[in-house]
């Protein structure tokens, strides 16, 4: 039982961390003077931050796979959200 309260800590901790990083990324999104140069910046950001530390995050321990949902989260909202990821990958496992 303890299992299933531990699976549910770090899916609301999962969600909050999107919610944070969500407000974040509007708020820079909204005070950027060219929106979409920006966007732009932290799709590629977040999608190469994703790749390096799927391939090479095995050599400090960690592992994100690529699939639909990280990669959606990554080109969204950045490198923030390959932050949020890689914390809760180490706090859950």
């Amino acid at each position: 039982m303890s299992s299933i309260n531990h699976v549910s800590a770090g899916v609301l901790i999962f969600y909050i961390g999107l919610m944070l990083v969500f407000v974040i990324m509007a708020v820079h999104y909204l005070k950027a003077d060219n929106p979409s140069k920006t966007g732009l910046k932290g799709m590629l950001s977040g999608a190469a931050s994703l790749i390096a530390v799927h391939f090479w995050g095995g050599y400090i321990g960690l592992y994100i796979p690529l699939n639909l949902f990280t990669t959606i989260m990554s080109l969204v909202l950045g490198v923030p959200a390959v932050i949020v990821m890689s914390l809760l990958e180490k706090l859950i496992s």
